[in-house]
Formats: C-alpha cells, sequence, structure tokens
C-alpha cells in the first residue's frame, strides 16, 4: 500500500503553519497586487476602467516552493459598468510518490494545480462603488480532484478627495468532496482605509483569513512619479511578517511591472513579472 504522499500545494505558506491547497487563491494574481492596495483582487469594487480602453495583461512568477503562477486579465466596460475576466493557473511537478518502504528513487513523479476562472463586475452611485465577482475553481493532486465555485463582495466609500474605506468579502463559496474530505476555501474578510496625498496613496489594512488565526494588519503606500510607479507594503501578526514591493512603468499602450514578496517563512522567495497594454 501507498504510503501518504507531501503535497505541496497543500502547504502554501501565508503563516506559520500549514494551509489547504485552496490557499492559492490567496496568492496575489500580479505584480499590480503586489505593488498597489487598490486592486480587485483584495475588493471587486476597486476594478475602474473609467475613461479607459479595454485591457489585456499576463503575469508569470514563481511563488513559495517554487510554486508556478500564471495568469491572464481583461478589463473593459460593458455598457456603464466596468467589467473584467480573469483566468489564473497555480501548480507545482515532479512531486515524488513513495511506497512504505524506504528506496532511493520515487515510483514515480505526479503534479499538483489549481485553475480559477473569475468574472467580475463593478459600478458606482454616488460616492460609493459596489463590485461583484463569481469564479469557478478546479484544483487535482495526483488522482484526487475537487471543483466548486466562490463568489467576492466589495463596497468602497469615496468619503471626500483624499480618504476612501472600503470592505469585502473574498473566496466565499463551497468544494465538492477530496478524497475524505472537503475543502476549506480561504474566505477572507478585508478592511481598508486609504488616503491620498497628491500622486501618493497611502493605505491601512486589517484581514481575517479563514484559514489564519489571527488577523493579519498591513500598511502600505504607492506613488507614482511620470510614467512610472513605485509601492510597498508591510503586513504582519504574531507568526506573519511579510514585506511586498514593485515597481512599474508605463510606455505609451504598453505597461511593464515587476513584484515581489519578502518574509520569515524562508521557504522560496516569490516574484511575478507582469506586461499589459490597450486594445484599440
Amino acid at each position: 500500500m501507498l504510503s501518504r504522499f507531501k503535497l505541496p500545494i497543500l502547504s502554501l505558506f501565508l503563516s506559520a503553519g500549514m494551509s489547504t491547497g485552496l490557499q492559492f487563491l490567496s496568492i496575489p494574481s500580479s505584480a499590480n497586487d503586489l505593488i498597489v492596495f487598490r486592486s480587485s483582487w483584495r475588493n471587486p469594487s476597486f476594478l475602474n476602467a473609467q475613461g479607459k480602453l479595454p485591457e489585456l495583461s499576463f503575469a508569470y512568477g514563481k511563488w513559495f516552493g517554487e510554486t508556478e503562477n500564471l495568469s491572464f486579465n481583461w478589463q473593459g466596460k460593458i455598457r456603464s459598468n466596468n467589467a473584467g475576466i480573469a483566468m489564473r493557473y497555480v501548480g507545482i511537478n515532479d512531486m515524488e510518490l513513495r511506497g512504505n518502504t524506504p528506496t532511493s528513487e520515487p515510483l514515480g513523479y505526479y503534479g499538483a494545480y489549481g485553475v480559477a476562472t473569475k468574472a467580475i463586475t463593478s459600478f458606482s452611485k454616488g460616492n460609493l462603488n459596489y463590485g461583484f465577482a463569481l469564479q469557478l475553481i478546479s484544483m487535482q493532486i495526483y488522482q484526487d480532484a475537487s471543483t466548486g465555485f466562490a463568489a467576492d463582495l466589495g463596497i468602497s466609500w469615496q468619503v471626500n478627495e483624499k480618504i476612501n474605506l472600503a470592505a469585502s468579502v473574498i473566496n466565499a463559496g463551497k468544494m465538492n468532496a477530496f478524497r475524505n474530505e472537503r475543502p476549506v476555501l480561504p474566505a477572507r474578510l478585508n478592511g481598508i482605509l486609504s488616503y491620498k496625498i497628491n500622486s501618493t496613496d497611502i493605505f491601512l489594512s486589517v484581514e481575517k483569513n479563514e484559514l489564519i488565526e489571527e488577523p493579519i494588519y498591513s500598511i502600505g503606500s504607492a506613488f507614482k512619479i511620470d510614467n512610472i510607479f513605485f509601492g510597498a507594503t508591510a503586513m504582519m501578526n504574531d507568526n506573519l511578517k511579510m514585506i511586498s514591493s514593485g515597481i512599474g512603468i508605463n510606455l505609451g499602450s504598453y505597461s511593464f511591472s515587476y513584484g515581489f514578496q519578502l518574509g520569515n517563512q524562508d521557504i522560496g522567495f516569490p516574484q511575478i513579472i507582469d506586461i499589459s497594454f490597450r486594445l484599440p
């Protein structure tokens, strides 16, 4: 009989302990998510295509444990509403399958992955922005698989020209059984305060994750000088200490950005590179 085998994608560390494989949904999907806080990955009401041409973007990176992260995004306008479609893949290969008896060579190799496709929309009424997203999720490890869905809800209030308050519920949904258990989605509750000073945004945030016992507190800033933008965020609780940062440049219809994360997990150096371009 085969022994229990390691499931690296089930061990994506966002805290000092281990989480489930669905924690890949909590991995930032792009460098932009690491640079700025006002991204639709944290709150769907932040989706904003007002006055912009439709935009396509691609992102590729490596996360903790050499996990590959690949995503594709489109955003634009459908009638008077902002709209977007996001597809992403997070996976790892060359995992070893071994039996009960120690051997120098594994019985074989296999991979593990998670895939999510998300449709998102947002609209404004006065000083309030509302956002909604629905995503279909699939994960597979060796011969076991699970599918399900999750929804995101968000609201943001533009108090005045400088202050914005926002709250969101992310990854609320249900999965089918995986092996003998039903996977738990990493539902997240976010509260964000942002303050704008000229071309600089300052952010304060608190997040409660279903799979992490203690809240995560964040403080960060992002600013733009001509066609270059930069941002950095510190995240912490009693067990977690991380810094996310990145830089990008706008060149006409094209944008390039690079983001990374440093932390106390010591299981890799996460990095993501984006390229996006506006459609005619």
